[in-house]
């Protein structure tokens, strides 16, 4: 049971990460040929190709007092497998959450402050009764939960980001978490929930590739750095719909199962659909899912599956929320 009680903080972690709180970043195996070795390049995004003429600039456009709202729906399976039992947890999240547009410069550099509205979601273990909590019903949050709780209707943090989605400085407001105040000096790519995109115009056909690092556990107490590759690809436009099929792979050589079994949930791929015009994302959706054996020790295995997705929510004026930083 210890194990299914860490597995559903992962899952809460999982949810504020999609939410954004902090998005998730992705990875996956292999590289290919003309990838450098991880001390050549472990961070930061390069244009492969531009593509075919004709080309567009993509690029997010930010105007102050602007606000984005959108619909998150998650899915995720984790099966454990041990000589003598099986564990199986199911988790279901329905989340709504908006960024305002607090500030932008003549450069178009911007700060935006990501906050979560609304959160639906329930944990089943086995054949037990699912654990529910929806923020807009329950006072007192289920045990499990109660961080999630603590993040709906607070502005935690303000995010600064270029037109081409280039985190550059994270600011932390009042009742931030001290892990997100450790992210934020760092300015950890995690914190980033929009897309890195070309600062040049591309065409169909354009391939871009963004590399960051993300910390795994190796032992008691201790973490390193692996590093990430996204790859992102420009398949077609269509008036002002850009449609971008990304995919993620492990640049870090992994020879251990405990480490592959942490990164079976940061590897997802899909499609997102971005609207020129307006400069903003209007749908993504992803997969991942994999095994490992001896995830846990011998005669072990972890099988995972996560399927998110995201679409933009229009909004009048009038529907706008208040952050509240208490």
């Amino acid at each position: 049971m210890r194990e299914c009680q860490r597995k559903l903080v992962l899952f809460v972690a999982v949810i504020q990460l999609a939410s954004g709180i902090a998005a998730s970043q992705p990875a996956g195996v292999g590289a290919s040929k003309d990838d450098a070795s991880p001390k050549e390049w472990t961070r930061g995004m390069r244009v492969h190709s531009t593509g075919m003429a004709p080309t567009r600039q993509l690029s997010f456009q930010f105007k102050p007092g602007q606000f984005a709202h959108y619909e998150v729906t998650q899915r995720m399976l984790i099966v454990s497998k041990y000589p003598q039992a099986e564990e199986k947890m199911q988790n279901e999240s329905v989340t709504t959450k908006h960024y305002r547009v607090v500030a932008a410069d003549a450069s178009g550099v911007a700060q935006l402050e990501p906050m979560i509205d609304h959160v639906r979601m329930s944990v089943r273990f086995n054949d037990l009764a699912p654990n529910a909590y929806d923020s807009k019903v329950d006072v007192n949050p289920p045990q499990g939960f109660e961080d999630v709780a603590k993040s709906v209707g607070k502005a935690m943090a303000r995010v600064h980001l270029t037109p081409n989605g280039e985190l550059t400085k994270v600011t932390v407001l009042d009742g931030a978490p001290p892990a997100l105040a450790t992210a934020a000096a760092d300015a950890d790519p995690k914190l980033n929930f929009l897309i890195p995109l070309p600062k040049e115009p591309v065409g169909v056909g354009a391939v871009w590739k963004d590399r960051f690092q993300t910390p795994v556990v190796v032992g008691q107490g201790l973490t390193q750095p692996v590093t990430m590759q996204r790859e992102f690809e420009l398949k077609k436009i269509e008036g002002s719909l850009a449609t971008i099929a990304f995919k993620t792979t492990v640049i870090t050589p992994i020879g251990n199962p405990q480490v592959e079994a942490q990164l079976l949930q940061r590897k997802p791929s899909g499609v997102i659909e971005f609207d020129i015009d307006r400069g903003l994302i209007l749908s993504q959706r992803t997969t991942a899912s994999g095994e490992v054996f001896q995830a846990f020790g011998p005669n072990t295995a972890m099988q995972a599956a996560l399927e998110t997705t995201e679409r933009w929510l229009p909004q009048t004026t009038a529907e706008q929320p208040t952050a509240s930083r208490n």
